[in-house]
């Protein structure tokens, strides 16, 4: 796919974003790699499915659909932050099932499923000339193994169902920030805590990890 000078929106969490590594992130690398017109709607913190007093992916959404924008790509991400346990006990967005795939019909009370679905289906409704990629974020030390595996996996398959390209950072790329040398190296201390942080990628982790798949993608499409 040829995209200079077409345009490119992105949304999605903290790595869409580029939290950690300045505020250059997945966009802003494909932007000088390709040439293409960056409309960045992602938000640090961001859930594909409601949680209070956090930034919401179906909004991020909403707000591009008001905006008139036409995207000739679309990139990113979601599932991160909905399989945190901010209280300790139940993760923040439940997996849930299928079944919501209207974007109006989503409620604060939607699942992660049925929302994530319902973004996909949003992104071929109201951007039809859309080329667009899920980025899978890489096995990470700040989150729960299995549920990594669980969240991810569903947001693949959903994908896989729409025929929409898959990013996977976390089957392909090898980046394990449960390694403490992977943590140190390719994610950034923005926590101030004298090490990686597990979750946001520093340009090394960009550049390495993501990038060289993400593009290779770009290409093929």
């Amino acid at each position: 796919m040829n995209i200079k000078d077409k345009t490119l929106a992105v949304f999605g969490d903290s790595i869409m974003y580029g939290s950690g590594n300045g505020g250059f992130g997945v966009g802003e690398y494909i932007a000088k790699d390709f040439g293409v017109r960056l409309i960045k709607y992602c938000v640090g913190g961001a859930r594909v499915g409601f949680y209070e007093g956090k930034n919401w992916v179906v909004e991020q959404i909403t707000k591009a659909i008001n905006d008139g924008i036409m995207p000739d790509l679309i990139v990113f991400d979601g599932f991160t932050n909905d399989c945190f346990r901010t209280d300790g006990v139940n993760f923040d967005v439940p997996l849930g099932e299928a079944g919501v795939t209207d974007f109006f019909e989503i409620s604060k009370n939607s699942s992660f499923t049925e929302c994530f679905e319902s973004i996909v289906c949003a992104f071929k409704k109201f951007f039809p000339s859309a080329k667009i990629i899920f980025v899978r974020p890489h096995k990470m030390g700040r989150r729960e193994e299995e549920a990594q595996r669980i969240y991810g996996g569903r947001a693949v398959d959903i994908c896989k169902k729409h025929n929409v390209a898959v990013a996977d950072i976390y089957a392909e790329s090898g980046l394990n920030t449960f390694l403490p040398d992977h943590r140190d190296k390719y994610t950034a201390d923005t926590y101030g805590w004298g090490k990686g942080d597990s979750t946001h990628p520093n340009t090394d982790g960009y550049e390495k990890f993501y990038i060289p798949i993400i593009e290779k993608i770009i290409k093929e499409l």
